[in-house]
């Protein structure tokens, strides 16, 4: 059979054939297995299956061909996950983060006569989630915009999309993520001029605080972006319905000052979404949009990249799979996909513990987020329970050497080869989850020559 030596081949003949020979317990026992874990509608083991010819075979010489694809645009719009900061090194290039947001309409009640005003802040919670170097100090500012905020017509925003805003920022601030940007803490901007000007039109009954539609043309909307471009990391922020406000504070002159405050929450959770800029030039994905959204592992030092945000996910081919049909009468018992992080790639990145693998929709399917290299839409591949097939994830903390993620595909495989012939153009495509997608930069450089992805088969043939 092509993609199997010779060599390995007569070892294994050998080795089965001296098992029979020797052990026909074991035999029996196989047997018992094999039959008790197969529907009789699919395999019917007769007086043959006992015969010497039969052998049990594993094999990992199929041919695996690696691909990184990338994703033109993510839907980013209603995560409740705000991105922003820099992210850079020479492997994924150098990434850009923003995210945009307005504010709800209220009706403001009436401020007191001897109401005064004291600050302003925008106010936004932490979610945890950080990337890159968090000991190094991360420059923040927010704009205003100069133009609404408008969904597409199919009701969201993507990473792609932008609106104009004013270069001028209202505020800004400089942090350092760790230890400060945990869930309980929150990012401040100081907008006291801002908050000012809204405070005397609220309690002035202004024109421009008396209706939804004049306040969006008065207060369209924000932009919160790194301020600096040498910052090196990127941080979560809470943009959950309530989570991120405008605070004006304000005391009554009374004999014993009372301090209030009015809070403004943000606007339409869709309206709330994260601008991605990246730059691959100097990487081995320099030209991949010119590339057709895909370049062969071939092409890139042998390493496939997966990143959310950015839409880079891996690809694998199995173009000799279909050598299988060479054998007479064959049953696959179990399909493996294994396939490792590159050597010293995941220092400073961790690793994500759940890995998703997808396949390419024959329909489309409106639920589903990402496509392929020809934008046909992208599923999650499932189990026989209709669960997301996830990788068994092991972490080789000693030497680093056996750190891979292995995917159970044997039911895929066996619907793919049930018609006698096998599509490899389509292949499968390995990733993190969709979610993760549109609201994470977590990312993987895998290996792809040492050691190589390997698709196991273990099957009877008689």
């Amino acid at each position: 059979m092509t993609g199997i030596s010779a060599g390995t081949g007569k070892k294994l003949i050998f080795l089965f054939t001296k098992i029979y020979k020797y052990i026909p317990v074991a035999v029996a026992a196989v047997i018992l297995i094999v039959t008790s874990c197969t529907k009789q509608s699919e395999f019917d083991i007769g007086k043959d299956f006992i015969e010497s010819q039969t052998r049990l075979q594993m094999v990992d010489t199929f041919r695996v061909d690696l691909s990184t694809i990338i994703e033109d645009s993510l839907r980013t719009s209603g995560t409740k996950i705000a991105l922003v900061g820099n992210l850079g090194d020479e492997l994924f290039g150098k990434i850009k983060c923003e995210t945009y947001f307005d504010l709800a309409f209220s009706v403001f009640g009436a401020i007191e006569e001897k109401a005064y005003f004291d600050s302003a802040a925008f106010v936004l919670p932490f979610t945890g989630y950080s990337i890159g170097d968090t000991l190094s100090a991360l420059n923040l500012e927010i704009h205003q915009l100069t133009e609404k905020i408008k969904t597409g017509n199919d009701g969201y925003l993507y990473s792609i999309n932008s609106f104009a805003y004013q270069p001028q920022p209202l505020s800004n601030v400089t942090i350092y993520p760790e230890p400060h940007s945990k869930i309980d803490t929150a990012l401040n901007f100081r907008v006291d001029a801002l908050g000012e000007d809204l405070f005397n039109k609220i309690r002035d009954n202004d024109q421009n605080v008396s209706s939804s539609e004049w306040f969006m043309d008065y207060i369209r909307g924000f932009v919160i972006t790194p301020g600096n471009a040498g910052n090196k990391a990127v941080i979560g922020l809470n943009a959950a319905e309530n989570k991120i406000a405008l605070k004006i504070y304000y005391h009554l002159r009374l004999e014993e000052p009372e301090k209030k405050e009015i809070t403004i929450s943000m606007g339409e959770i869709n309206h709330q979404f994260n601008h991605v800029e990246y730059d691959l030039s100097g990487t081995y994905l320099n030209n991949i949009k010119s590339s057709g959204n895909k370049k062969m592992a071939s092409e890139t030092a042998n390493k496939s990249y997966m990143q959310g945000l950015t839409g880079l996910i891996t690809k694998v081919q199995f173009p000799s799979l279909q050598d299988i049909f060479m054998e007479s009468n064959w049953k696959i018992l179990k399909a493996e996909l294994i396939i490792e992080p590159a050597a010293f790639s995941y220092e400073k990145y961790a690793l994500p513990e759940k890995l998703y693998i997808y396949q390419t929709d024959m329909v489309s399917r409106t639920s589903s987020i990402l496509k392929d290299e020809k934008g046909n839409s992208i599923s999650q591949l499932t189990d026989d329970d209709n669960n997301p097939l996830t990788a068994i994830f092991e972490y080789d903390k000693v030497l680093g050497e056996n750190t891979r993620y292995t995917f159970d595909i044997t039911s895929y495989i066996n619907k793919e080869l049930a018609g006698k012939y096998y599509e490899y153009r389509r292949g499968l495509h390995i990733g993190i989850s969709q979610d993760d997608y549109r609201t994470t930069l977590n990312r993987i450089l895998f290996e792809g020559k040492k050691p190589p992805v390997k698709l196991r088969l273990y099957y009877l043939s008689y």
